[in-house]
């Protein structure tokens, strides 16, 4: 199998992330983006691990397209509210199979103590 250059593979992959986004539910969108802003203002730090049990909580809106939530965290980078860090937790979802995934921080939380 041949390999791709770096940027042929990020093509690849910004790619499959697009395809993912425009194949997932406006209403699942929108409410992922609401979960998210909502634990970027509450959290210092998280993981796709909680956005995902924040999802849970509402089975009512589901999608089909999971790979989804990638574009989703994309578009709360793009927009301001998290920042990725240079730190991955192994995924405590058992789908995952204990796979890295990554930390995000905050620029939306607002500590209750200061």
């Amino acid at each position: 199998m041949e390999q791709l250059s770096l940027t042929d593979a990020e093509r690849v992959r910004d790619d499959a992330i697009a395809r993912a986004e425009r194949n997932a539910l406006q209403e699942w969108k929108d409410f992922t983006m609401a979960v998210i802003k909502d634990l970027a203002v509450m959290c210092p730090r998280f993981t796709t691990d909680d956005v995902w049990c924040e999802l849970s909580r509402n089975p009512e809106v589901a999608t089909h397209e999971p790979r989804a939530l990638g574009s989703m965290m994309r578009a709360a980078y793009k927009m301001g509210w998290i920042v990725p860090t240079q730190e991955y937790e192994n995924s405590t979802r058992p789908e995952c199979h204990a796979r890295p995934v990554k930390v995000w921080r905050s620029r939306l939380y607002q500590s209750l103590e200061g």
